[in-house]
């Protein structure tokens, strides 16, 4: 598994790729028995803010018994020090996820094709655990999706959507624009009217 050992190397060498692939790849994803853990030994180093190089990996793997119970050496360790980048990191764990789906992929088959030759099993019950032995691929297909999908824009505050006006509001705003056209003009009164001199003479008086 060339390119999980590369994964490896290339996170000591950048451990800032962790924020960009520990939310969606998983130490399950990785094939070989210690190369799991050792991803893992990464994560926390880098979780808690200590410095991440193989000095630092050596001790997290002591300290969790890697070495005591041989599931790695301190060569190996060592010799994922590479002190380069051997290349995008987020490309690197697409490739371990998508093996990872892969043999989850196959697993699930297998078993699900094993359930279908019991005759021994009702439909309803075959149907049940076929879906129980789905749930793993599922669970990596999230994450797949996940990690190959665009990221979302930036937020942006949303607008609110404009509303056409209504039939029943188009209809009345025409009836108003219709009526101050047809609006007749104001009509003097009749007593205005006929008794200008009137008007006239009271003001004098006054």
């Amino acid at each position: 598994m060339a390119e999980e050992r590369l994964l490896l190397s290339a996170l000591i060498a950048r451990p800032d790729g962790l924020d960009e692939v520990a939310p969606w790849l998983r130490p399950a994803d990785f094939a070989l028995p210690a190369h799991g853990p050792l991803y893992l030994c990464l994560t926390a180093l880098h979780h808690r803010g200590d410095p991440v190089d193989s000095l630092t990996l050596l001790w997290e793997a002591q300290r969790r018994g890697l070495l005591a119970d041989g599931t790695v050496t301190s060569d190996e360790v060592r010799d994922l020090d590479t002190g380069i980048s051997a290349g995008s990191v987020e490309y690197l764990a697409e490739q371990v996820l998508r093996a990872s789906l892969l043999r989850v992929a196959a697993a699930s088959a297998r078993t699900v094709r094993s359930l279908a030759e019991n005759d021994a099993l009702t439909p309803g019950r075959l149907i049940g655990r076929a879906l129980h032995a789905l749930r793993p691929l599922d669970e990596v297909s999230t994450r797949w999706r996940q990690a190959t999908s665009e990221p979302p824009p930036e937020d942006r505050p949303a607008q609110p959507p404009t509303r056409a006006p209504s039939i029943r509001a188009q209809a009345a705003r025409a009836r108003s624009q219709q009526f101050r056209v047809n609006r007749p003009a104001a009509v003097p009164s009749a007593s205005s009217a006929t008794h200008p001199a009137r008007r006239t003479t009271q003001r004098k008086r006054a």
